[in-house]
């Protein structure tokens, strides 16, 4: 079971182990990495925890947090690598017994103890077999996940350049049928393509999200999955005490996400009968200038269907 001082060592927006941490000036730390992907998903220099203006472009290496880091992690893998916790701590003999009810290793003089009376016990590498079957079948389970995230995310990356070549193609068609009206035709185009444009943007954000969220997903399952194949090489002894925990990691499930309806462009929206919507515009702003009115102060509003 991870310790608490672990916590107090992880990255509040990745919520690993700090690698290369830097301080804000709001005295948030985050690790290096996670900043600067959040500065360019965000476009603005600021705290990924309390959303303060960071007033320096490369804020400073916490170095007292990072040797504390770089010590936690070499006294963890010392620990879980050392044989020294194969003794039991009460009895000083070799821990070669489970406890099914306290689900904890036991030596035998443990076994005979007033603390585990009327106790059942398996063979310590027996237990382990068992356990570690059921952790490789979540595992597995956990992997297959893995992959379809992985083909989900192709799919949205597919779904932006597709965003990207329907604006394009529709934009195009924009600007050949406006080529065929005259100057005041071209107010109508610039903006026209002006709220296309702007649909393509949101559009293509909801799908960044979409694909931002999907990365965090993938970045923790690449994480539980590596970090569940490490202690899958643990001693027994180090292997069971980790064992719900890992287990309750492998076992949250959410469900895979969906691209969204309404991703793509509403072309229909922009060529749906785009002719006669312009000459009904026409046939309106020549009404009113028979009536004295200025044909300058027509303006397109974007919300014609």
């Amino acid at each position: 079971m991870a310790s608490s001082a672990e916590y107090d060592y992880n990255c509040p927006v990745c919520c690993e182990i700090f690698k290369h941490p830097v301080i804000l000036s709001c005295s948030h730390t985050v690790c290096k990495e996670c900043l600067q992907q959040f500065w360019r998903t965000k476009k603005t220099q600021e705290c990924p925890v309390c959303r303060r203006r960071a007033s320096k472009k490369f804020p400073p290496v916490n170095l007292a947090l990072q040797n504390l880091c770089e010590s936690f992690l070499k006294e963890r893998n010392e620990s879980r690598s050392s044989g020294s916790e194969e003794i039991c701590s009460l009895h000083s003999e070799k821990l070669k017994l489970f406890c099914l009810e306290d689900k904890q290793p036991a030596c035998f003089v443990c076994r005979d103890s007033k603390q585990h009376d009327n106790h059942k016990f398996r063979p310590i590498s027996e237990v382990t077999s068992s356990y570690k079957e059921e952790l490789n079948t979540a595992l597995k389970s956990l992997q297959e996940k893995l992959k379809k995230r992985e083909n989900i995310k192709e799919e949205f990356e597919k779904t932006v350049q597709h965003i990207m070549s329907q604006a394009e193609h529709t934009e195009r068609q924009i600007k050949q049928q406006f080529e065929k009206l005259h100057h005041f035709l071209r107010d109508e185009e610039e903006a026209t393509i002006t709220a296309l444009r702007k649909e393509e943007e949101q559009k293509k954000q909801m799908m960044k999200e979409k694909l931002e969220e999907m990365n965090r997903h993938i970045s923790a399952l690449s994480h539980t999955i590596k970090d569940t194949e490490e202690m899958m090489k643990a001693n027994d002894v180090c292997f069971l005490k980790e064992f719900p925990v890992m287990m309750e990691r492998v076992q949250i499930s959410q469900p895979d996400p969906q691209t969204p309806s309404g991703a793509l462009i509403h072309v229909s929206r922009y060529l749906g009968n785009l002719p006669f919507k312009v000459w009904k515009k026409m046939q309106d702003i020549v009404q009113n200038s028979e009536s004295g009115e200025d044909l300058c102060c027509y303006t397109y509003t974007g919300n014609d269907t």
